[in-house]
Protein backbone atom coordinates (compact mmCIF):
# COMPACT_ATOMS: atom_id res chain seq x y z
CA UNK A 1 0.00 0.00 0.00
CA UNK A 2 1.52 3.32 -1.07
CA UNK A 3 0.45 6.30 1.00
CA UNK A 4 2.81 8.76 -0.68
CA UNK A 5 3.22 9.50 -4.38
CA UNK A 6 6.69 10.21 -5.71
CA UNK A 7 6.55 12.34 -8.85
CA UNK A 8 9.63 13.06 -10.88
CA UNK A 9 9.33 15.73 -13.53
CA UNK A 10 9.62 13.68 -16.72
CA UNK A 11 13.37 13.39 -16.11
CA UNK A 12 13.88 16.89 -17.48
CA UNK A 13 16.98 18.77 -16.43
CA UNK A 14 16.16 21.48 -13.90
CA UNK A 15 16.82 24.21 -16.44
CA UNK A 16 14.05 22.83 -18.67
CA UNK A 17 10.35 23.44 -18.21
CA UNK A 18 7.42 21.07 -18.52
CA UNK A 19 4.19 22.21 -20.10
CA UNK A 20 0.51 22.64 -19.49
CA UNK A 21 -0.51 19.68 -21.67
CA UNK A 22 -1.13 16.44 -19.73
CA UNK A 23 1.71 14.70 -21.58
CA UNK A 24 4.13 17.49 -20.61
CA UNK A 25 3.74 17.50 -16.82
CA UNK A 26 4.14 14.96 -14.03
CA UNK A 27 0.52 15.31 -12.91
CA UNK A 28 -0.88 14.20 -16.26
CA UNK A 29 -3.56 16.90 -16.22
CA UNK A 30 -4.32 19.96 -18.35
CA UNK A 31 -2.68 22.76 -16.39
CA UNK A 32 -3.94 25.28 -18.95
CA UNK A 33 -7.31 25.12 -17.19
CA UNK A 34 -8.29 26.35 -13.74
CA UNK A 35 -7.84 23.50 -11.25
CA UNK A 36 -10.44 22.56 -8.63
CA UNK A 37 -9.83 23.53 -5.01
CA UNK A 38 -8.95 19.93 -4.09
CA UNK A 39 -6.82 19.21 -7.14
CA UNK A 40 -4.11 16.58 -6.98
CA UNK A 41 -2.08 18.81 -9.31
CA UNK A 42 -0.79 20.87 -6.39
CA UNK A 43 2.04 20.51 -3.93
CA UNK A 44 3.44 22.56 -1.07
CA UNK A 45 6.99 23.92 -1.23
CA UNK A 46 8.03 21.34 1.40
CA UNK A 47 6.95 18.55 -0.97
CA UNK A 48 9.42 19.69 -3.66
CA UNK A 49 13.16 19.41 -4.11
CA UNK A 50 15.89 19.13 -6.72
CA UNK A 51 17.87 15.89 -6.39
CA UNK A 52 20.56 14.04 -8.30
CA UNK A 53 19.43 11.09 -10.38
CA UNK A 54 21.76 9.35 -12.82
CA UNK A 55 24.18 12.24 -12.34
CA UNK A 56 21.61 14.89 -13.32
CA UNK A 57 19.62 17.37 -11.27
CA UNK A 58 15.91 16.53 -11.56
CA UNK A 59 12.74 17.88 -9.99
CA UNK A 60 11.24 15.73 -7.21
CA UNK A 61 7.77 15.99 -5.67
CA UNK A 62 6.57 13.66 -2.89
CA UNK A 63 2.97 14.25 -1.83
CA UNK A 64 0.18 12.40 -0.02
CA UNK A 65 -1.76 9.88 -2.10
CA UNK A 66 -5.41 10.95 -1.97
CA UNK A 67 -6.44 7.36 -2.72
CA UNK A 68 -4.69 5.93 0.34
CA UNK A 69 -7.19 4.42 2.78
CA UNK A 70 -4.84 4.91 5.73
CA UNK A 71 -4.39 8.67 5.58
CA UNK A 72 -7.34 9.62 3.33
CA UNK A 73 -5.07 11.85 1.29
CA UNK A 74 -3.79 13.73 4.30
CA UNK A 75 -0.19 13.68 5.46
CA UNK A 76 1.70 14.29 8.66
CA UNK A 77 4.11 17.19 8.87
CA UNK A 78 6.96 14.67 8.91
CA UNK A 79 5.65 12.81 5.87
CA UNK A 80 4.70 16.02 4.10
CA UNK A 81 8.34 17.09 4.19
CA UNK A 82 9.88 13.93 2.69
CA UNK A 83 10.96 15.73 -0.50
CA UNK A 84 12.36 18.68 1.40
CA UNK A 85 14.35 16.27 3.55
CA UNK A 86 16.18 14.76 0.57
CA UNK A 87 19.82 15.66 0.08
CA UNK A 88 20.14 18.53 -2.40
CA UNK A 89 23.17 20.63 -3.27
CA UNK A 90 20.92 22.85 -5.40
CA UNK A 91 18.47 23.80 -2.65
CA UNK A 92 20.89 23.28 0.24
CA UNK A 93 18.65 20.81 2.07
CA UNK A 94 20.00 18.11 4.35
CA UNK A 95 23.64 18.83 3.54
CA UNK A 96 24.45 17.73 7.08
CA UNK A 97 23.42 14.19 6.10
CA UNK A 98 26.16 11.64 5.85
CA UNK A 99 27.19 10.57 2.39
CA UNK A 100 29.80 8.11 3.67
CA UNK A 101 29.97 6.01 6.85
CA UNK A 102 31.82 7.25 9.92
CA UNK A 103 33.63 5.06 12.45
CA UNK A 104 34.95 6.01 15.88
CA UNK A 105 38.73 5.73 15.70
CA UNK A 106 41.51 7.52 17.54
CA UNK A 107 39.03 9.43 19.68
CA UNK A 108 37.01 10.96 16.86
CA UNK A 109 34.60 10.15 14.03
CA UNK A 110 36.53 9.30 10.87
CA UNK A 111 35.04 8.92 7.36
CA UNK A 112 35.55 5.45 5.92
CA UNK A 113 34.44 3.23 3.06
CA UNK A 114 31.33 1.06 3.15
CA UNK A 115 33.53 -2.02 2.90
CA UNK A 116 35.51 -0.96 5.97
CA UNK A 117 32.38 -0.08 7.97
CA UNK A 118 30.61 -3.34 7.14
CA UNK A 119 33.78 -5.32 7.87
CA UNK A 120 33.96 -3.69 11.32
CA UNK A 121 30.29 -4.53 12.02
CA UNK A 122 30.89 -8.12 10.89
CA UNK A 123 34.00 -8.56 13.05
CA UNK A 124 32.39 -7.11 16.20
CA UNK A 125 29.24 -9.19 15.62
CA UNK A 126 31.23 -12.38 15.10
CA UNK A 127 33.26 -11.72 18.28
CA UNK A 128 30.09 -11.26 20.38
CA UNK A 129 28.51 -14.43 18.93
CA UNK A 130 31.66 -16.52 19.52
CA UNK A 131 32.28 -15.21 23.03
CA UNK A 132 28.71 -14.83 24.32
CA UNK A 133 26.25 -16.42 21.86
CA UNK A 134 23.68 -15.03 19.42
CA UNK A 135 21.24 -13.96 22.13
CA UNK A 136 23.78 -11.42 23.43
CA UNK A 137 23.52 -9.26 20.30
CA UNK A 138 21.56 -6.10 21.07
CA UNK A 139 21.01 -3.04 18.89
CA UNK A 140 19.65 0.42 19.58
CA UNK A 141 18.30 2.10 16.49
CA UNK A 142 16.38 5.06 15.12
CA UNK A 143 13.01 4.19 13.62
CA UNK A 144 10.21 5.96 11.87
CA UNK A 145 8.77 3.19 9.76
CA UNK A 146 11.92 1.51 8.55
CA UNK A 147 14.20 -0.27 10.99
CA UNK A 148 12.06 -3.37 10.97
CA UNK A 149 12.52 -3.71 7.24
CA UNK A 150 9.82 -1.14 6.60
CA UNK A 151 9.42 1.56 4.02
CA UNK A 152 10.92 4.89 4.94
CA UNK A 153 14.16 5.96 6.51
CA UNK A 154 16.08 2.88 7.56
CA UNK A 155 15.04 0.00 5.36
CA UNK A 156 18.67 -1.03 4.86
CA UNK A 157 19.26 -1.12 8.62
CA UNK A 158 16.30 -3.45 9.07
CA UNK A 159 17.53 -5.77 6.33
CA UNK A 160 21.01 -5.87 7.93
CA UNK A 161 19.84 -6.41 11.51
CA UNK A 162 16.89 -8.74 11.05
CA UNK A 163 17.53 -10.62 7.80
CA UNK A 164 21.33 -10.86 7.73
CA UNK A 165 22.34 -10.72 11.40
CA UNK A 166 19.15 -12.37 12.78
CA UNK A 167 19.00 -9.87 15.66
CA UNK A 168 16.42 -10.83 18.30
CA UNK A 169 16.98 -8.02 20.82
CA UNK A 170 16.54 -4.37 19.92
CA UNK A 171 15.14 -1.11 21.09
CA UNK A 172 14.22 1.99 19.14
CA UNK A 173 15.37 5.50 19.91
CA UNK A 174 12.68 6.43 22.44
CA UNK A 175 11.50 3.17 24.00
CA UNK A 176 13.00 0.06 25.59
CA UNK A 177 11.68 -2.37 22.94
CA UNK A 178 10.76 -2.41 19.30
CA UNK A 179 7.12 -1.55 18.94
CA UNK A 180 6.19 0.75 16.13
CA UNK A 181 5.23 4.36 16.59
CA UNK A 182 4.33 4.74 12.93
CA UNK A 183 0.86 6.21 12.76
CA UNK A 184 -1.95 3.99 11.49
CA UNK A 185 0.11 0.79 11.38
CA UNK A 186 -2.61 -1.08 13.20
CA UNK A 187 -5.16 0.23 10.66
CA UNK A 188 -2.97 -1.26 7.92
CA UNK A 189 -2.96 -4.62 9.68
CA UNK A 190 0.59 -4.33 11.01
CA UNK A 191 0.45 -5.44 14.64
CA UNK A 192 3.36 -4.57 16.90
Amino acid sequence: MHCWLRLQGLQLAVNKQGGTAPSKNAFGVDLGKQQDANTEAWYAPAMYNVVQQDGKDVHLVIKPDVGCVVNSGLGSIRGGRMAENQYSKVRGTQQQRLTDPLVWRYGTWVPTSWDDALDLVARVTAKVVVDKGEDELFVSMFDHGGSAGGYENTWGTGKLYFDSMKIKNCRIHNRPAYNSEVHATRDMGVVS
